[in-house]
């Protein structure tokens, strides 16, 4: 991801719910700790490549995907150089906790807050929100994914939406399905042409379920780690800083894993 979107959410403030502070993917930079590589090594991910690929090849295996992922992680720049690659995902990441949270959030000059959506459908509600919060970027596509796959897989299965149904639980469960498909693409965008080795559709599918259901449970793990299991201890002020973290904590499990 290029990091290139501009944000607004609430100030990080109790007092009010329409202040509205610019949050950029400058200031989201600024919160990842690491030397930034402006020249990374153009075949940092040719382990990775071969190893996924051999994966797609036989099908899949639990222990082929973990070897996969620990030479992705060490050739993606690590948990820092994954952080900085998702910037506008986590900007636009703070932007929907921060609207979850109640606040009003500007993206290009327009507002929008939950109590907007009362009324509509489900669906419609779904789109509104990842349309305002999607970056104007070549990390669009990306963002929308993940904001669509969160909120589908996190808000309750009703017709009608309304705001009233956005508990911490919810936000917690939205978090983590973001934060994890922002990952999973991540992944396949970088292993390319690898990932498609496999010539049946079906084991295509059970790859992608595999690799997805592994990189939820890490990045679930890290979540819950940094809350100490509270859903209540995300707030507007450090729920960006919270992604980071959960990222490249993410990142550093794979690193861990052996051969």
């Amino acid at each position: 991801m290029d990091g290139g979107q501009d944000s607004s959410g609430g100030d990080g403030q109790d007092d009010s719910n329409d202040v509205n502070q610019e949050i950029d993917n400058g200031k989201v930079q600024e919160q990842i700790s690491g030397t930034i590589n402006t020249a990374p090594r153009p075949n940092r991910l040719a382990g990775a490549r071969t190893s996924f690929g051999e994966y797609a090849r036989g099908g899949g295996g639990s222990s082929n995907l973990r070897s996969s992922l620990r030479k992705y992680a060490k050739g993606s720049g690590g948990g820092s150089g994954t952080s900085r690659r998702l910037a506008s995902g986590i900007t636009a990441g703070t932007g929907l906790f921060r609207m979850m949270s109640g606040d009003s959030v500007t993206v290009n000059n327009i507002t929008l807050s939950l109590s907007d959506l009362n009324g509509l459908s489900t669906d419609q509600a779904i789109d509104r929100i990842t349309e305002h919060l999607t970056p104007d970027n070549g990390d669009a596509d990306a963002v929308r994914i993940a904001l669509d796959y969160a909120l589908a897989e996190a808000l309750p299965d009703e017709d009608d939406f309304a705001a009233s149904v956005i508990t911490e639980d919810v936000m917690h469960e939205a978090l983590s399905c973001y934060l994890t498909d922002l990952i999973f693409q991540d992944i396949v965008t970088g292993m390319g042409k690898a990932w498609f080795y496999t010539e049946h559709a079906s084991k295509h599918h059970r790859m992608e379920e595999e690799l997805r259901e592994l990189v939820k449970v890490v990045v679930q793990q890290q979540v819950e780690d940094l809350t100490h299991g509270n859903a209540g201890r995300i707030t507007r002020d450090n729920i960006t800083q919270l992604q980071v973290d959960a990222i490249k904590q993410t990142v550093e499990v794979w690193e861990s894993y052996n051969d």
